[in-house]
């Protein structure tokens, strides 16, 4: 097994993997604050398949923050239940599907599918982001 400065791949990918988990249940609770600090400070989120209205990239923790925290102020409540969460080769890689619903401020209801390509830096923290479909329910 490989070593590094920061662990074995083994232990690099189950540190990760529980970054990704932290990752959702922060989402659930709508703690942006908290969540943000999983996420390097030159961070980059893209959506290349995202909707036209849709952010299509995200530089930065405050870039983030501030569209995330205006995400999240639609919500009442947000679940992500059945999160599928995949190693890769590289073990600061992560492939995650989810299925995220929530009750809406203004009384309506939010379902979707989503899944995306999560890169970690040598921290463990999350540097990149790619979400490669994201089919918008009506």
């Amino acid at each position: 097994m490989q070593k590094s400065a920061t662990g074995t791949d083994e232990e690099i990918r189950a540190r990760n993997h529980d970054a990704l988990t932290r990752y959702f249940r922060l989402l659930e609770a709508l703690d942006i604050d908290a969540w943000i600090e999983l996420w390097a400070p030159d961070c980059e989120v893209s959506a290349p398949y995202a909707a036209e209205s849709a952010a299509r990239a995200l530089y930065g923790r405050e870039d983030l923050r501030r569209h995330y925290a205006a995400e999240a102020a639609k919500y009442v409540r947000l679940r992500y239940p059945a999160t599928e969460i995949q190693p890769l080769l590289d073990p600061g890689r992560f492939l995650a599907r989810w299925f995220p619903h929530g009750d809406l401020a203004d009384g309506g209801t939010y379902r979707n599918e989503n899944v995306g390509i999560f890169e970690f830096d040598a921290t463990g923290r999350i540097s990149r982001f790619v979400e490669y479909f994201n089919p918008t329910s009506p």
